[in-house]
């Protein structure tokens, strides 16, 4: 019992040893979704914009956006430090939480959009 060792699921990160925990990774991996998801929502209100007709194919660009995404943070999470479990959970919170943010302000957006559109109408 005295040579068992700690086994805690968060370990103290040491100074300047920030490679041995995972959750560094899964926050690191978390940033970048948050940016993949900034970059779908560029796509869509770009596309609501310019070429409101198209925006249901823009659908199947944000998908394979967020699917290589994942799929590219799983792969290269082989050769980080931390585990690709965690970075793959990650990425995947990263993608899914701004974007119920990012989608309110597309549907903020759109419905402005159509009242400006219905007051332009009445003149």
């Amino acid at each position: 019992m005295k040579n068992q060792k700690n086994r805690s699921i968060i370990k103290v990160v040491k100074e300047g040893d920030i490679t041995d925990n995972n959750i560094v990774g899964a926050v690191i991996a978390f940033a970048l979704g948050a940016v993949v998801a900034y970059i779908n929502y560029a796509v869509s209100k770009y596309l609501l914009k310019t070429r409101p007709d198209m925006y249901s194919g823009g659908q199947i660009v944000r998908s394979v956006i967020q699917i290589g995404y994942i799929v590219l943070v799983y792969t290269l999470g082989g050769y980080t430090p931390w585990n690709p479990i965690w970075l793959t959970v990650g990425g995947c919170l990263g993608i899914t939480v701004p974007m119920f943010y990012f989608t309110y302000r597309l549907v903020r957006y759109n419905d402005n959009k159509k009242e400006d559109e219905k007051d332009g109408s009445q003149l």
